[in-house]
Protein backbone atom coordinates (compact mmCIF):
# COMPACT_ATOMS: atom_id res chain seq x y z
CA UNK A 1 0.00 0.00 0.00
CA UNK A 2 1.26 3.40 -0.60
CA UNK A 3 0.81 4.94 2.52
CA UNK A 4 0.46 8.50 2.12
CA UNK A 5 1.95 11.11 4.44
CA UNK A 6 -1.41 12.93 5.52
CA UNK A 7 -2.50 9.65 6.90
CA UNK A 8 0.92 9.36 8.44
CA UNK A 9 0.75 13.04 10.14
CA UNK A 10 -2.67 12.14 10.91
CA UNK A 11 -2.13 9.47 13.14
CA UNK A 12 -0.37 11.69 15.98
CA UNK A 13 -3.18 13.03 16.54
CA UNK A 14 -5.05 10.28 18.32
CA UNK A 15 -1.43 9.55 19.96
CA UNK A 16 -1.92 13.47 21.37
CA UNK A 17 -5.60 13.19 22.66
CA UNK A 18 -4.64 9.83 23.98
CA UNK A 19 -1.59 10.92 25.64
CA UNK A 20 -3.26 14.08 27.28
CA UNK A 21 -6.26 11.90 28.48
CA UNK A 22 -4.26 9.69 30.45
CA UNK A 23 -2.35 12.48 31.83
CA UNK A 24 -5.00 13.99 33.35
CA UNK A 25 -6.34 10.50 34.55
CA UNK A 26 -3.17 10.06 36.49
CA UNK A 27 -3.78 13.40 38.37
CA UNK A 28 -6.74 12.08 40.10
CA UNK A 29 -4.43 9.54 42.50
CA UNK A 30 -4.85 10.49 45.68
CA UNK A 31 -1.23 10.70 46.92
CA UNK A 32 1.81 12.31 45.13
CA UNK A 33 3.85 8.60 44.72
CA UNK A 34 0.60 7.27 42.63
CA UNK A 35 0.40 10.73 40.66
CA UNK A 36 3.89 10.65 40.02
CA UNK A 37 3.92 6.77 38.88
CA UNK A 38 0.68 7.65 36.81
CA UNK A 39 1.98 10.72 34.86
CA UNK A 40 4.79 8.49 34.37
CA UNK A 41 2.98 5.95 32.73
CA UNK A 42 0.72 8.50 30.86
CA UNK A 43 4.42 9.49 29.23
CA UNK A 44 5.22 5.73 28.38
CA UNK A 45 2.53 4.95 26.50
CA UNK A 46 2.39 8.47 24.65
CA UNK A 47 6.19 7.50 23.80
CA UNK A 48 4.90 3.99 22.32
CA UNK A 49 2.40 5.42 20.02
CA UNK A 50 4.84 8.59 19.00
CA UNK A 51 7.30 5.82 18.24
CA UNK A 52 4.86 4.09 15.93
CA UNK A 53 3.62 7.23 14.14
CA UNK A 54 7.52 8.17 13.78
CA UNK A 55 7.74 4.93 12.04
CA UNK A 56 4.75 5.48 9.70
CA UNK A 57 5.84 8.78 9.25
CA UNK A 58 9.43 7.92 7.94
CA UNK A 59 7.78 5.13 5.79
CA UNK A 60 5.41 6.94 3.97
CA UNK A 61 8.19 9.91 3.55
CA UNK A 62 10.23 6.87 1.78
CA UNK A 63 13.21 6.87 4.20
CA UNK A 64 13.03 3.30 5.28
CA UNK A 65 11.29 1.01 7.25
CA UNK A 66 12.47 1.90 11.16
CA UNK A 67 11.32 -1.56 12.31
CA UNK A 68 12.57 -0.38 16.17
CA UNK A 69 10.30 2.47 16.10
CA UNK A 70 7.08 0.06 15.48
CA UNK A 71 8.13 -2.56 17.75
CA UNK A 72 8.65 -0.06 20.72
CA UNK A 73 5.00 0.60 21.07
CA UNK A 74 3.86 -2.29 22.87
CA UNK A 75 6.43 -2.89 25.45
CA UNK A 76 6.13 0.84 26.14
CA UNK A 77 2.25 0.54 26.58
CA UNK A 78 2.26 -2.21 28.16
CA UNK A 79 4.48 -0.56 30.70
CA UNK A 80 3.10 2.41 30.77
CA UNK A 81 -0.28 0.80 31.09
CA UNK A 82 0.52 -1.02 33.92
CA UNK A 83 1.82 2.13 35.68
CA UNK A 84 -1.27 4.15 34.96
CA UNK A 85 -3.52 1.49 36.79
CA UNK A 86 -1.76 1.24 39.93
CA UNK A 87 -2.45 4.99 40.23
CA UNK A 88 -6.24 4.46 39.39
CA UNK A 89 -6.37 1.54 41.80
CA UNK A 90 -5.29 3.62 44.18
CA UNK A 91 -7.65 6.19 42.77
CA UNK A 92 -10.18 3.71 43.37
CA UNK A 93 -9.56 2.42 46.88
CA UNK A 94 -9.53 6.20 48.07
CA UNK A 95 -5.57 6.06 48.69
CA UNK A 96 -5.54 3.13 51.02
CA UNK A 97 -2.37 0.77 50.62
CA UNK A 98 -2.65 -0.56 47.50
CA UNK A 99 0.31 -2.79 46.45
CA UNK A 100 2.10 -3.14 43.14
CA UNK A 101 3.54 -6.41 42.55
CA UNK A 102 0.81 -7.45 40.72
CA UNK A 103 0.63 -4.93 38.22
CA UNK A 104 4.54 -5.51 37.72
CA UNK A 105 4.11 -9.09 38.06
CA UNK A 106 1.71 -9.38 35.09
CA UNK A 107 4.20 -7.13 33.27
CA UNK A 108 6.80 -8.94 33.58
CA UNK A 109 5.17 -12.54 32.51
CA UNK A 110 4.14 -11.13 29.81
CA UNK A 111 7.28 -9.47 28.67
CA UNK A 112 9.51 -12.84 29.74
CA UNK A 113 6.82 -14.60 27.28
CA UNK A 114 7.39 -11.97 24.65
CA UNK A 115 11.21 -13.22 24.84
CA UNK A 116 10.47 -16.72 25.00
CA UNK A 117 7.86 -16.54 22.06
CA UNK A 118 9.85 -14.26 19.93
CA UNK A 119 7.27 -11.88 19.28
CA UNK A 120 5.05 -9.14 20.68
CA UNK A 121 2.01 -10.81 21.25
CA UNK A 122 2.00 -11.10 24.86
CA UNK A 123 2.89 -7.43 25.60
CA UNK A 124 0.19 -6.74 22.59
CA UNK A 125 -2.07 -8.57 25.56
CA UNK A 126 -0.68 -6.69 28.04
CA UNK A 127 -0.93 -3.46 26.55
CA UNK A 128 -4.63 -3.72 25.09
CA UNK A 129 -6.13 -5.24 29.20
CA UNK A 130 -3.95 -2.17 30.84
CA UNK A 131 -5.62 0.44 28.11
CA UNK A 132 -8.69 -0.95 29.00
CA UNK A 133 -8.65 -1.21 32.47
CA UNK A 134 -7.56 2.26 32.55
CA UNK A 135 -10.65 3.12 30.79
CA UNK A 136 -12.58 0.96 33.22
CA UNK A 137 -10.96 2.77 36.07
CA UNK A 138 -11.55 6.21 34.92
CA UNK A 139 -15.53 5.19 34.76
CA UNK A 140 -15.65 4.15 37.93
CA UNK A 141 -13.93 6.76 39.86
CA UNK A 142 -16.27 9.26 37.62
CA UNK A 143 -19.36 7.14 38.64
CA UNK A 144 -18.43 7.41 42.33
CA UNK A 145 -18.93 11.40 41.77
CA UNK A 146 -21.77 10.93 39.65
CA UNK A 147 -20.18 12.40 36.49
CA UNK A 148 -22.17 10.30 34.09
CA UNK A 149 -21.27 12.17 30.65
CA UNK A 150 -17.83 11.13 31.38
CA UNK A 151 -18.78 7.51 32.35
CA UNK A 152 -20.32 7.86 28.90
CA UNK A 153 -17.37 8.96 27.13
CA UNK A 154 -15.49 5.75 28.62
CA UNK A 155 -18.25 3.24 27.08
CA UNK A 156 -18.08 5.60 24.09
CA UNK A 157 -14.81 5.45 23.70
CA UNK A 158 -14.27 1.56 24.37
CA UNK A 159 -16.89 0.43 22.02
CA UNK A 160 -15.10 2.80 19.20
CA UNK A 161 -11.68 0.81 19.87
CA UNK A 162 -12.99 -2.14 20.07
CA UNK A 163 -14.92 -1.72 16.67
CA UNK A 164 -11.96 -1.23 15.06
CA UNK A 165 -10.72 -5.09 15.96
CA UNK A 166 -13.59 -6.22 12.82
CA UNK A 167 -12.59 -3.75 10.77
CA UNK A 168 -8.96 -4.84 11.01
CA UNK A 169 -9.54 -8.17 9.86
CA UNK A 170 -11.73 -7.00 6.62
CA UNK A 171 -10.06 -7.43 2.87
CA UNK A 172 -10.07 -3.93 2.55
CA UNK A 173 -7.66 -3.25 5.35
CA UNK A 174 -4.54 -2.29 3.08
CA UNK A 175 -6.51 0.34 1.43
CA UNK A 176 -5.59 3.98 1.48
CA UNK A 177 -9.33 4.43 2.04
CA UNK A 178 -9.66 1.68 4.88
CA UNK A 179 -7.00 3.37 7.13
CA UNK A 180 -8.50 6.88 6.93
CA UNK A 181 -11.94 5.34 8.03
CA UNK A 182 -9.87 3.36 10.98
CA UNK A 183 -7.84 6.24 12.04
CA UNK A 184 -11.10 8.64 12.10
CA UNK A 185 -12.49 5.92 14.82
CA UNK A 186 -9.33 5.92 16.64
CA UNK A 187 -9.58 9.70 16.74
CA UNK A 188 -12.99 9.89 17.76
CA UNK A 189 -11.87 7.35 20.28
CA UNK A 190 -9.28 9.15 22.01
CA UNK A 191 -11.06 12.68 21.90
CA UNK A 192 -14.08 10.63 24.00
CA UNK A 193 -11.06 9.54 26.29
CA UNK A 194 -9.68 12.71 26.54
CA UNK A 195 -13.04 14.40 27.03
CA UNK A 196 -14.13 12.21 30.31
CA UNK A 197 -10.81 12.36 31.62
CA UNK A 198 -11.35 16.19 31.58
CA UNK A 199 -14.40 15.99 33.17
CA UNK A 200 -13.53 13.07 35.83
CA UNK A 201 -10.54 15.15 37.08
CA UNK A 202 -12.54 18.42 37.37
CA UNK A 203 -15.22 16.14 39.50
CA UNK A 204 -12.48 14.92 41.60
CA UNK A 205 -10.70 18.01 42.63
CA UNK A 206 -14.01 20.23 42.76
CA UNK A 207 -14.25 19.05 46.65
CA UNK A 208 -10.63 20.02 47.91
CA UNK A 209 -11.14 23.30 45.92
CA UNK A 210 -14.26 23.79 47.48
CA UNK A 211 -12.53 22.94 51.13
CA UNK A 212 -9.89 24.88 50.33
CA UNK A 213 -11.94 28.26 49.16
CA UNK A 214 -13.30 28.31 53.00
Amino acid sequence: MDYPIALALEDFVPVIFGTAGFALLSQTAPTPAARRAGFTGAMLIGAGGISKCVWKLGYAAGAGDWKLFEQALFPLMAAGAALLAWALAVTVRRGRRTRAWPFALALGLCAAGSILAGSLNPLFVAATLGVTAISVLGAIVAARYQQWWAVSLYVLGLVLVMGLVPLRGSDSHHTVAFQWLEQGINTSAQAALLAAAWLTLRVVRRPVLVGASR
